[in-house]
């Protein structure tokens, strides 16, 4: 169990370092896009990134799929983009934060779709 654990963890670290650069990317379209950014309509746009990203998570990953959004959140945003590097480095803690939320609850919300979906397809 630990071992398996272990293995999916370090897919899903590898996986987070992918997801920081096209976040990355979604950050700076969404702010470059609005003539006043703001905090929320900078985290819905980027919101549209992430349920892409939670649908291949539960897609891929079988077993802990919420679990792997909040790792690849963490060590993608927090880990690869403030520690490691800088690459968010100079957004505010508000849109980090939100960031880091907003993959989990897209996961989250991306799997209760599917689910709805497959259990209306069952009856």
């Amino acid at each position: 169990m630990a071992q398996n654990v272990v293995k999916h963890c370090s897919l899903w670290i590898v996986f987070s370092f992918f997801y920081l650069s096209g976040l990355q990317m979604a950050v700076i379209m969404s702010i470059d896009g609005q003539t006043e950014p703001t905090l929320w309509q900078t985290l819905l746009y980027t919101f549209l990134y992430n349920a892409l990203i939670g649908h291949l998570v539960t897609k891929y990953e079988k077993l802990w799929p919420f679990l792997a959004s909040i790792v690849i959140s963490l060590f993608g945003i927090m880990g690869f983009g403030v520690f490691f590097g800088d690459k968010l480095a100079g957004y505010s803690n508000e849109l980090l934060i939100g960031l880091v939320l907003s993959l989990p609850f897209a996961t989250f919300l991306v799997k209760e779709i599917k689910s709805k979906h497959i259990e209306q397809q069952s009856q």
